[in-house]
């Protein structure tokens, strides 16, 4: 098995950044929100703008999926299923913040769920 070696301060260079107010609020609850440092935000920001910018993907794709709420666990009361589909999707965003939900419906009385999301075009399998 090969060996990594862990980067040092030697593999990195050091730079001083002066960001405006308003975008600084912006990297500091994109960092909390991911859990992420303030400084591997930045990197995580720049790594996606520039992926963007070299594979000219930009803007994002919208996509709908639904769920149904009563074909795997048909003992469960109603709103238990449901319960169990909400969480579902709150995982797949958690597990995804680069994706962003536009909308959230019940279909047919409750039985299905559709949601309705978008991901960055770089992602999508679409273009």
């Amino acid at each position: 098995m090969e060996k990594i070696r862990p980067l040092n301060q030697d593999d990195w260079k050091r730079t001083q950044v002066r960001i405006p107010q308003d975008k600084y609020e912006l990297l500091m609850t994109y960092a909390e929100r991911n859990n992420l440092s303030l400084n591997t935000a930045m990197l995580e920001l720049m790594e996606v703008g520039l992926n963007t910018k070299i594979e000219g993907k930009s803007g994002r794709s919208i996509y709908f999926n639904d769920l149904s709420c009563i074909e795997d666990y048909p003992k469960e009361p109603m709103h238990e299923r449901t319960a169990r589909v909400e969480k579902m999707i709150s995982k797949l965003f958690y597990e995804h913040p680069e994706y962003q939900l536009i909308n959230i419906e019940t279909l047919n009385d409750g039985k299905k769920i559709r949601y309705w999301y978008s991901i960055p075009r770089r992602e999508s399998f679409r273009d």
